[in-house]
């Protein structure tokens, strides 16, 4: 189970669901968006269903929000019935992946994503049962290079001043 399979399949399947509206998996929402605007992610992972073979089962909880402009006629009704349409394209689906059938968890406004402050905002949040296996099984994502922490380290303990030196 690769969780990257899983949220390619989301975003890629509620795209066409949604073919006008720009769907999109943890963006960056410094700059300009184009509205109405679907966002996923995974909000959270809790302790599942434990097959008793050694595999370790997870609930993956998603959470993805309707984002409207709230001066726009209407948007109030139109974001209603946006957000229905969102719950039963997710309702029961598996996106072809092994995964759980997708449970509606809560479909409600949601005003808790400091970033989209100011947009009208709902919510649909759906669970999904997934079996991760065991570590070897899981994939590594690619981390790049990493960085070295040489440059934050504080200097040796003899470059400071001693109390009595003060």
């Amino acid at each position: 189970m690769d969780i990257a399979d899983l949220h390619r399949a989301i975003e890629q399947q509620l795209q066409g669901v949604f073919p006008k509206m720009e769907v999109l998996t943890y963006p960056d929402l410094e700059g300009r968006v184009s509205l109405p605007l679907l966002l996923i992610e995974l909000a959270e992972f809790s302790d599942g269903t434990q097959p008793g073979n050694g595999e370790l089962s997870l609930i993956a909880r998603f959470e993805a929000r309707l984002v409207m402009d709230p001066t726009r006629a209407d948007a109030e009704l139109h974001i209603r019935q946006l957000v229905c349409r969102l719950a039963a394209a997710i309702h029961f689906k598996t996106w072809g992946q092994p995964v759980g059938l997708a449970r509606i968890q809560s479909v409600a406004p949601d005003g808790f994503k400091g970033e989209l402050e100011g947009y009208l905002v709902w919510c649909v949040t759906f669970e999904h049962e997934l079996h991760v296996g065991d570590v070897e099984e899981w994939p590594m994502p690619e981390l790049g290079e990493l960085s070295p922490y040489d440059d934050n380290r504080p200097e040796p303990a003899d470059a400071y001043l001693k109390p009595q030196d003060l």
